[in-house]
């Protein structure tokens, strides 16, 4: 889903139909290049071999439902060739930044319950914090971060993506951050609710809310320890550590 920013593939004309609408619902529809079924449109052109291979994502196509039956009704489908397809599939696809390669990393964030790799003393972080903080205060921040840390890994590569930003620069506007990830606003929208549940950041959108349409960090997440994206920002500015390491990558070890 990733690849088509959620607009129907079709590209002469462009076709700019949603796939899923802002209510959630899935209305595109996937159509295969070769087809996977003998008298499919385009199953002869099939090389006999590996039946699998038609059902892979390279010969799969987000379409509306217009242009789905198009390339797939008896009357029109001998109009468009495989290698017709596959180049409108290329050209749509290579608009968007958010990739193939995203998508399995997201995948592989989903299925990998061990991805989370924990903080085990913090003792790089509590060094830089000087504190003087007794060992008892130290463990239960430990604590926290870990809990924090399995609250991170349950969220999509994107979000974490979005949240770093958000930590990085403190506040953003929406517009920028729809700008920076080439998304398209459902997309970006959805990723925000992911936040919002999750209590780390939330959208000023009402029409009273002097700072509408910006992006802001949300202690929930933390356990009232709001502090924590401070003092996680100002650790890695400092440490020289990448946050996008601890936040989209998930190694929490960088603050031992």
């Amino acid at each position: 889903m990733g690849v088509s920013g959620n607009e129907c593939a079709w590209g002469a004309p462009h076709c700019s139909t949603r796939l899923v609408t802002e209510e959630g619902a899935w209305v595109g529809k996937i159509a295969h290049i070769i087809g996977a079924e003998p008298g499919s449109a385009r199953h002869k052109a099939w090389d006999g071999k590996d039946i699998d291979q038609l059902r892979d994502f390279d010969n799969l196509m987000l379409l509306c439902g217009v242009h789905h039956d198009l390339i797939d009704s008896g009357v029109t489908r001998d109009d468009y060739t495989v290698e017709y397809l596959r180049a409108v599939k290329q050209k749509h696809e290579a608009t968007y930044r958010y990739t193939v390669d995203d998508i399995e990393a997201e995948f592989r964030d989903t299925v990998n319950s061990s991805l989370v790799i924990p903080a085990t003393t913090m003792r790089r972080f509590f060094a830089w914090e000087d504190a003087n903080q007794d060992p008892e205060d130290e463990q239960d921040i430990l604590e926290l971060v870990n809990r924090f840390a399995g609250r991170v890994g349950g969220l999509t590569r994107m979000a974490r993506q979005v949240l770093c930003l958000v930590v990085t620069e403190e506040t953003t506007d929406f517009e920028l951050v729809l700008r920076r990830f080439s998304a398209d606003r459902t997309t970006l929208l959805s990723v925000v609710r992911e936040l919002q549940k999750a209590e780390m950041v939330y959208l000023h959108a009402e029409e009273y809310d002097e700072d509408r349409g910006q992006l802001s960090l949300l202690g929930g997440a933390l356990e009232g320890v709001p502090e924590m994206w401070d003092e996680l920002r100002g650790f890695c500015r400092d440490e020289k550590v990448d946050l996008n390491e601890i936040l989209v990558d998930l190694d929490f070890s960088r603050l031992d």
